[in-house]
């Protein structure tokens, strides 16, 4: 079945609804450098991507793309590419798209967030909803990173048969990743497996080792003090861009990373979808308003 609200006819709308269970994800992303190896959309394009392979599995409507989440640089040194829009933009837009679906009779929205940047005015979002009576339940999921290390205990607990996909060395080198503890965060390994499962052209693995993807540890002094600045010191300490170890990768950690991914977000899609306790919640929360 089309899953996708774009790709579906009027005449159908009705039966994806129905067929949703009246829940409707939308892929979240941004438009930021991903170290010298990945695109700017990396983000969007895993979240976008996930959430559309995640619906075949179990059936939900995935909503066009919010492709421009939260960053915050919008100075003259911001890498080239970055957009930033107002925080106050960021969120009118999606208040309006959430009232926008919940028009056509969806009941639950749920975020596929793919940048971790976006996830704390999504939260402030989601208070800003409990203010307002509404007909719709909002909800968000982060897109963990698997490789390697989920997948490494994946086949440390079942076997290496779990991913068809990949080779002895294959299986060994995501064994040897996590027993090293590779470093994972942005444009690691599991950012970039997503991106080469779907728009290999896209990735130049000829690029990694020119930046330094490891932290320079010059704000853990203010989070060890417990003190809080803009993106807990991120943009300070990895002034490339990019958190990870360098790495190895190719197409059949790709597809396996990609499919482990897509049947983790399914099985979510599948909890939320089959809920009615948040719409219940919901009601009682707006008795009397």
């Amino acid at each position: 079945m089309e899953t996708r609200w774009l790709y579906t006819t009027s005449e159908n709308f009705h039966a994806l609804r129905e067929a949703s269970n009246d829940t409707c994800i939308i892929p979240m992303g941004c438009v930021e450098k991903h170290g010298l190896h990945l695109p700017l959309g990396t983000d969007i394009i895993a979240a976008g991507t996930l959430a559309y392979a995640a619906s075949q599995i179990e059936t939900v409507c995935v909503f066009p793309d919010f492709i421009f989440g939260d960053v915050p640089d919008n100075s003259p040194n911001a890498p080239a590419g970055t957009v930033t829009l107002s925080l106050e933009t960021e969120m009118l837009l999606l208040e309006e798209l959430c009232e926008q679906i919940a028009r056509h009779g969806y009941k639950k929205i749920l975020v596929l967030n793919g940048h971790g940047g976006n996830s704390h005015w999504l939260a402030a979002f989601s208070r800003k909803l409990a203010t307002k009576k509404r007909s719709f339940v909002f909800a968000v999921t982060e897109l963990d990173l698997f490789a390697p290390h989920d997948m490494a205990e994946a086949i440390l607990k079942e076997g290496p048969e779990v991913f068809p996909e990949l080779t002895k060395e294959d299986i060994d080198l995501l064994l040897k990743y996590h027993e090293e503890r590779l470093v994972v965060g942005h444009a690691c390994l599991s950012e970039t497996s997503l991106v080469m499962a779907v728009a290999p052209d896209s990735v130049h693995l000829d690029r990694l080792g020119i930046e330094s993807g490891l932290s320079l540890h010059k704000a853990d002094y203010l989070a060890k003090a417990g003190i809080h600045i803009k993106d807990n010191g991120w943009g300070v300490n990895y002034p490339n861009a990019y958190t990870g170890g360098d790495h190895e990768c190719n197409e059949r950690i790709a597809k396996a990373t990609f499919r482990f991914s897509a049947e983790k977000f399914a099985e979510r899609f599948k909890v939320f979808k089959e809920d009615t306790n948040v719409l219940e919640w919901l009601e009682e929360a707006q008795k009397g308003w």
